[in-house]
């Protein structure tokens, strides 16, 4: 499994099974570290609710590549939001600029609305995990994953597929699907063990982000037993600390 966040950690403390790489878009623009292989390149939902041009994001994405040139792009097509349509236009129009960017590269399709009609040049089939049109899916779980597991059964033959963003509950049912995933989600604390760690606040600091990252992928059955007591350790070295 590939997960894309915004702070990775060093290699050799990535778990048996799980490789990282970097997740930058235009709102939060990350670094790429030299020990990761891959960078996942995306606008953003903010940047996308205001407009931006194709032509501004192929720049971005331009940015990443200069900075980072040993590693593989994860090139996220700009999308409509609930649209195939207008996404499989999207999807055409950039297929140009993108061309321009050097190599190793993806480029990354988002089935909006899952329609069953994918682009046949493209490498990664991303499915929405967060949010489905109008259906959240940290609240309605059970029908988001009954969504993504049904259009893979049904239409996905011989893609990569990477979940987009899940919520952990959705991601718990449906990680076996996918190759891959993007997430931000592990900086807030996910049980109140974390919560009390940070005196009552549920947002990680840096000092600590490793260890919300690790507790979240184990509550997305993701962590095997080592992992999850190297994470365990660290969170009560952290406890010693305050």
């Amino acid at each position: 499994m590939i997960v894309f966040v915004p702070t990775p950690p060093p290699r050799e403390k990535w778990p048996p099974g799980i490789e990282f790489g970097v997740l930058t878009t235009m709102s939060f623009p990350v670094p790429v570290p030299r020990y990761v292989d891959r960078a996942f390149v995306d606008i953003s939902l903010r940047r996308t609710r205001v407009g931006v041009e194709l032509h501004d994001y192929a720049k971005f994405v331009g940015k990443v590549r200069a900075k980072a040139p040993w590693a593989e792009l994860w090139i996220v097509f700009p999308d409509a939001f609930c649209n195939a349509a207008e996404t499989r236009r999207n999807y055409d129009k950039f297929k140009k600029l993108a061309s321009l960017v050097p190599p190793p590269k993806k480029y990354i399709y988002v089935a909006q609305e899952f329609a069953p009609d994918l682009p046949e040049d493209v490498d990664v089939v991303a499915l929405p995990a967060r949010r489905q049109c109008y259906t959240n899916c940290s609240r309605e779980h059970d029908v988001c994953a009954a969504r993504i597991i049904a259009y893979v059964r049904n239409y996905i033959r011989g893609k990569w597929i990477h979940l987009l963003g899940p919520s952990l509950r959705v991601l718990r049912v449906t990680h076996h699907l996918a190759g891959s995933f993007d997430t931000a989600s592990y900086r807030r604390a996910v049980d109140k063990e974390l919560k009390q760690m940070m005196l009552g606040k549920w947002q990680a600091t840096k000092d600590v982000m490793e260890v919300f990252l690790f507790r979240w992928l184990e509550k997305a059955n993701l962590l095997d037993r080592q992992k999850k007591r190297l994470a365990f350790d660290e969170l009560n070295r952290h406890d010693s600390l305050v």
